[in-house]
């Protein structure tokens, strides 16, 4: 008879948490966590003793195929030459560069024609509050004293300052909904936080425009000086420019 070994619940022996006077301490680690952490360490130990050992058995006067190819960046870098007949097969010659940088020049048109689209869309909405005042000519000095502007302008005196869209007791009392009149300074607030989030929209909008706009420039500069042909660099007052001698074409 088979013993029944399997079947005895075995007592599960589990890693406390962290206690409630080191919570301050932060994660508990249990031992599973120190493992992984040891073994990341000796990873690392181990790669940098590897490196150390190329960097001192590394021989600067030793000949290599690349050194005839190679050059320094200016960030001090070696930089490989895409021209020369020993050239890998990855590298582009300069008709692909200069494809490939037209195509990026055409993105960046793209997104400049977008933003502009979105100004004047965002134009459109943007209405601007009319500025000045109101003058009103009466005929004689005794119209001036007994003047009321709620009576000439027929309004309440809660619309009387608008400058715009300042609505007539008639007006106000064929529409159907009230709420201009109960609270008509809250929904002037209310369009002209409308209208100012809309302008700095607006704005954010045309200083990207613009910030596309030098790009495409820089870029068609750039572009202008993979041309073939002499040219002669100048410079003045610290500007940088190219002026490419003329030729006749047919």
């Amino acid at each position: 008879m088979a013993k029944l070994v399997h079947d005895v619940q075995k007592r599960q022996h589990r890693e406390r948490s962290q206690v409630n006077d080191r919570k301050r301490l932060g994660f508990l680690e249990k031992h599973k966590d120190y493992q992984k952490r040891s073994r990341d360490y000796h990873k690392k130990q181990t790669t940098l003793q590897y490196l150390k050992s190329k960097v001192k058995q590394h021989n600067p006067d030793e000949y290599y195929h690349g050194m005839s190819k190679a050059r320094l960046g200016r960030d001090g870098l070696m930089v490989k030459s895409r021209h020369g007949d020993d050239a890998n097969e990855s590298s582009l010659s300069n008709d692909q560069v200069k494809l490939l940088k037209s195509q990026d020049v055409n993105y960046i048109r793209t997104l400049r024609l977008n933003e502009d689209s979105k100004i004047n869309k965002l134009k459109s909405q943007l209405k601007f509050e009319s500025q000045g005042n109101h003058k009103v000519f009466v005929d004689d000095k005794t119209q001036l004293e007994t003047f009321d502007p709620l009576k000439f302008f027929n309004t309440t005196s809660d619309l009387i300052n608008r400058k715009e869209n300042r609505l007539s007791m008639e007006q106000l009392s064929s529409l159907e909904s009230q709420e201009i009149i109960r609270n008509p300074l809250l929904d002037l607030k209310k369009k002209q936080r409308k209208s100012l989030k809309l302008s700095n929209n607006v704005k954010r909008h045309i200083e990207r425009s613009s910030d596309l706009l030098s790009l495409e420039n820089k870029m068609n500069y750039n572009n202008e000086l993979l041309k073939n042909g002499p040219k002669k660099k100048i410079v003045k007052n610290g500007v940088r420019t190219f002026k490419w001698k003329k030729q006749r074409k047919r």
